[in-house]
Parts: structure tokens; sequence; C-alpha cells
């Protein structure tokens, strides 16, 4: 090898060296980076609320933008042949679903008239919404089973399709017949099926320029640097969308932050003894549990705003300031939760 190889190639060494410990370090101090990112993203939108109400367009692009930017590389880590596969395992599908459209918008309906029934009504809708586009991120982050989380997602969003008007139908017959059902569809396009597309004519192109080994185990430190980073991105946009509501009202918007931690929390902590009792691999149980409790506000906010009321769309607005903290305040807890599945920590690669 000459020298200009042997130098291309310790250089290209150290890049990678750099970005693994890059990686390494946003995901050790996640939690901190994501509180950091709210932290500053209140008061920014606060004190730029016209150039954001002038600019609306401009925000929910980039809400779209940075949402695929965090799905995407989940995409082009997905095995196609294991995905088809997990369309199949019908336990953790029928489970996930039960916490989707039965368990987490009982309990909303609950805690509705503790609200008042506009902004109850979207805290009920804001629960019966499917999984976000950050929850493949997180399974992705935690070492959950992507092939599982993609048939999770794409079930419930096909079901959610006839599963959102008929929960609302039986909670208010005065909203039932104008659920539209154009937002979800759009939700399917833009967080799941683009980004499918894409990461998987990527993740073939990779293959065959690269090979296997690099696209499933020596790329993925970038894989998980992009999400991390573009799961923060969108936190600080979404947040900063609306600043303006969340100075204003911090009475309610407390209450509602109460309120959604505690159905998080809640069914985090009953699909951890559940997953266990059905003897899912840790893997799986990721992917359950993140499918199952991070859900779509976009697609929430575009239902209240159409078809209900645009004061329903503050719990949508204020939802994603506590939903990816908890999320990766879990994403923190994996060491306790692979020991309760039997997982021995491995050594770290080098």
């Amino acid at each position: 090898m000459s020298s200009e190889n042997v130098s291309a190639s310790r250089a290209a060494g150290r890049e990678k060296g750099k970005v693994a410990a890059l990686s390494e370090h946003i995901r050790k101090y996640l939690i901190v980076y994501t509180l950091l990112s709210v932290a500053v993203a209140v008061p920014v939108g606060y004190y730029t609320m016209n150039y954001t109400e002038g600019n609306e367009g401009l925000f929910s692009n980039l809400v779209i933008l940075f949402a695929i930017l965090t799905i995407y590389p989940s995409m082009i880590q997905l095995k196609s042949e294991g995905f088809v596969k997990e369309l199949r395992s019908w336990k953790p599908i029928l489970v996930s679903l039960a916490y989707v459209f039965i368990l987490s918008p009982f309990v909303a309906i609950l805690i509705e008239p503790t609200l008042g029934q506009t902004i109850g009504t979207g805290f009920v809708v804001s629960n019966i919404v499917p999984a976000s586009s950050a929850s493949l991120g997180y399974v992705l982050i935690s070492g959950g089973s992507i092939e599982l989380a993609t048939a999770l997602a794409i079930v419930s969003l096909i079901v959610a399709i006839p599963a959102i008007p008929i929960i609302l139908g039986l909670y208010s017959s005065q909203v039932s017949s104008a659920i539209p059902v154009e937002p979800v569809l759009l939700s399917v396009v833009y967080i799941l099926v683009l980004p499918l597309i894409a990461g998987q004519i990527t993740r073939y192109a990779l293959i065959r320029w690269k090979g296997p080994i690099v696209v499933n185990k020596t790329s993925k430190k970038y894989f998980s640097l992009t999400t991390m980073l573009s799961m923060l991105a969108l936190i600080f946009v979404l947040v900063d969308k609306e600043a303006g509501v969340i100075v204003s009202r911090p009475d309610l918007v407390g209450l509602l932050i109460g309120y959604q931690s505690a159905i998080i929390i809640g069914i985090l902590a009953l699909s951890v003894f559940v997953s266990r009792r059905m003897h899912l691999s840790y893997e799986n149980h990721q992917a359950v549990a993140f499918i199952s409790v991070t859900k779509n506000q976009s697609v929430a906010a575009a239902i209240a705003v159409f078809a209900l009321n645009p004061e329903a769309a503050l719990s949508p607005a204020v939802i994603p300031m506590i939903q990816p903290v908890i999320a990766i305040a879990y994403i923190h807890l994996e060491r306790f939760v692979k020991r309760f599945f039997g997982v021995r920590e491995m050594v770290a690669e080098t």
C-alpha cells in the first residue's frame, strides 16, 4: 500500500473515531440536550412570535423536514426481509394496538372533564393518534427492533384511519362526522412511506457500493448521530412554534404536561411487565413500548384545527414538550430494562 493510501486510511479512521465519540457523547447526555433544546426554544419562540406567525408555512415545512430526517436513518438500517416477517408477529401487534387505541384513549376520556370540553377534546385527540415520526428514531437509539417497530407503525397508521373517527364518535357524536381522513393519510406519506422508500433505495445503493457489513455495522454510529441531531432540531422547532401559548397559559400547560406524563409513564411501566410475561425479547419490547407511547401530535393538531376548534390544538402543541423528554429519559434506563429482560451487557466494540 502506498504512503498516500496509508495516510488516507488513517485519516478516515480518525474521522470515524470522532463521529463515534460524538455520537456516544450525545447519546450519553441526550436528556440534557433535549431539556436544553426546550429551554432555549421557549424564549426564542416567544420573542420571535411575529416572525413565526408570519411564516407559518416555513415552520410547518421544517417540522416535516426534521421529522423525515429523524426517521430516514432508521429506514436505511431496516432489513426488508425481517420487516415482512415481523408483520406476522400478531401478539406484539395486538398488544401495541391495545395501548394506542384502547388504553390511552380510555384514560384521556376519563381526564377530559377536568380540562373543559374544547381543550379536553383536543387532549383526547392527542391520545388516539398513531406513532410519531420520532418513534422509529427512539427505537434505533435504544437498540430495539427496527423491523418490528416499522411493522407496528404501519399497522397502527392503517388502523388509525377508521379508529380515530370511531373512537371520537363514541366519545362525542358532535365531532364524529367532522373528522378529516386527509391529515392521517398525509401523515402516512410524510412520516413513513417516503422515508421508507428513500431509505431502502439508499440501503440498496450502499450495499452495492460498500457491502452489507459497512451498512449494518460500520455506519451505525453515523445513522444514530443523524437521528439524534434531527430529533433535537425537531423538538426545538415544535416548541418554538407554540412558545406564545406556552408562556401565556402556564397553569393549563402544566396540567396538560402532568396528565400526559402520567399516561406515558404508566403505559411504559405496564408494557415492561406485559412484555416480560409474554416473553418478548428486549429488542421487541422496545419497539412495542416506543410505538405505543409516542404519538404523532402533528396529526392531532391538524384534526383539532380542521375538525374541531383552534383552541383544541393546545394539547398537541404542548405534548411535544414532554413526550420526547420522557422517551429519552426511558432510553437512559436501558441498563435496568435490559437486566429485567435478562440481557447481559456486552463489551463495547473497538
